[in-house]
C-alpha cells in the first residue's frame, strides 16, 4: 500500500511539474517572438531592450573593453550599444522569424534558465541569409517574470567594429 502511495505522489509531482515546464516552454516561446518582433521586425531597440538581462550589460562592456573600444558604464554604454545597434538597423531590410525549433529549461540554484532555439532570415542590404540561434532568459521569481540575453548585440557589435555594417 505504501509504495503505491508513493508512486501516486511521485506520479502527481511529476505531472504537476510537467505541467509548469510545458506552461514555461511556451511562455518563452512567445516572450521570443514579442522579443524578436520588437527589437528586429520593428525596430524598437529601445522598448526591447528593457527586458535585457544584467549579465548580458555586463559581456558586453567585457566585449568593448577587450576589443579597445572604450572602457564603458551604464549610460554610456547602454548609448554604444544602441548606436551600433542602429547602425545595423541602417542596413536591415528584412528580418523573419521561421520558427521556433526547440525550448528547454534548466534550474539553476534560485534561478530558471531558458533557452529559446529559433531559425530567423535577416536580409542586409541586398544579402538574404538564414541564421539559427538562440535566446537566453533569466527567472529569479520561478518563470514569474523574465529577462533576456540577446547575444546578437554583440555580433552586432563586432560587425559593427569591423565596419561591415
Amino acid at each position: 500500500m505504501n509504495k503505491i502511495i508513493t508512486v501516486l505522489i511521485l506520479l502527481v509531482f511529476n505531472f504537476s511539474f510537467s505541467q509548469t515546464e510545458k506552461e514555461m516552454k511556451s511562455s518563452l516561446d512567445k516572450l521570443s517572438k514579442e522579443y524578436l518582433t520588437e527589437m528586429y521586425i520593428n525596430k524598437k531597440y529601445d522598448s526591447a531592450s528593457k527586458i535585457w538581462d544584467k549579465g548580458m550589460l555586463i559581456e558586453m562592456q567585457n566585449y568593448y573593453a577587450k576589443s579597445g573600444q572604450g572602457n564603458f558604464s551604464d549610460l554610456v554604454l547602454a548609448d554604444k550599444m544602441k548606436i551600433d545597434v542602429e547602425k545595423y538597423f541602417k542596413n536591415l531590410t528584412k528580418f523573419q522569424v521561421d520558427k521556433i525549433l526547440d525550448t528547454q529549461i534548466e534550474n539553476a540554484k534560485d534561478i530558471v534558465i531558458g533557452y529559446v532555439f529559433f531559425e530567423y532570415q535577416e536580409t542586409i542590404k541586398s544579402k538574404s541569409e538564414k541564421i539559427k540561434t538562440m535566446l537566453t532568459f533569466i527567472s529569479s521569481d520561478n518563470g514569474k517574470t523574465w529577462s533576456v540575453q540577446d547575444w546578437k548585440i554583440k555580433d552586432i557589435a563586432d560587425k559593427v567594429n569591423r565596419r561591415l555594417y
